[in-house]
């Protein structure tokens, strides 16, 4: 007897990269930096269409790529993500930060698989980890980003955010915490030189 098996198709999605910090701590652009022969910036772009995306786009500014500036400067990630919500149609995100380099494409369909299965999920992410973030950008999620974005500083998180929208957090085990490692100061680029 021969079993077949459906498999179901993955939504259609689109992918952002966070990059519009202003890389203080490193002390250099972040999207800037070599990773694997090309800037990070490229390297977390191809992820995003490794794992799929129809359509990629940067916040922050880079005249090279196709990049969404904030709207309003200032507000970290939660940012980003107002400038997406007001920009961009409905649909499912995957949101990177651009200091992430051991992501694989692999974590990030876990991520999507999540909303896939789920159409009452706005949002995933991993345990510990705001970032990267799988969003379903809709009426209600583009209310409660505004609402975060509103708040003061101390309340405006990727957080919050996940909180407001009772988000899944997927459960991650020691070696794909090691891929979720963010760069935000020269030692810690260092600590994930391959």
């Amino acid at each position: 007897m021969t079993v077949t098996r459906t498999v179901e198709p993955a939504p259609a999605f689109g992918g952002v990269v966070l990059a519009g910090g202003q890389s203080s701590r490193m002390g250099t652009d972040k999207a800037a930096l070599p990773w694997r022969g090309r800037p990070l910036l490229q390297h977390m772009r191809g992820l995003l269409e490794q794992a799929g995306a129809q359509r990629v786009l940067t916040c922050g500014p880079d005249p090279e790529v196709q990049g969404l500036p904030d709207r309003q400067p200032g507000l970290g990630p939660v940012g980003g993500l107002l400038t997406l919500a007001q920009a961009q149609s409905d649909g499912i995100y995957l949101i990177l930060p651009v200091d992430m380099p051991r992501l694989t494409s692999g974590l990030l369909r876990r991520l999507l698989g999540a909303l896939a299965e789920a159409e009452e999920i706005s949002c995933a992410m991993f345990a510990g980890h705001v970032l990267p973030l799988c969003l379903r950008l809709d009426e209600t999620t583009r209310a409660a980003i505004a609402a975060v974005a509103g708040q003061v500083p101390r309340m405006r998180s990727l957080r919050a955010l996940h909180a407001q929208l009772q988000g899944a957090e997927l459960a991650v085990d020691d070696d794909e915490r090691r891929c979720l490692v963010n760069c935000n100061t020269p030692e810690q680029w260092q600590e994930v030189q391959p």
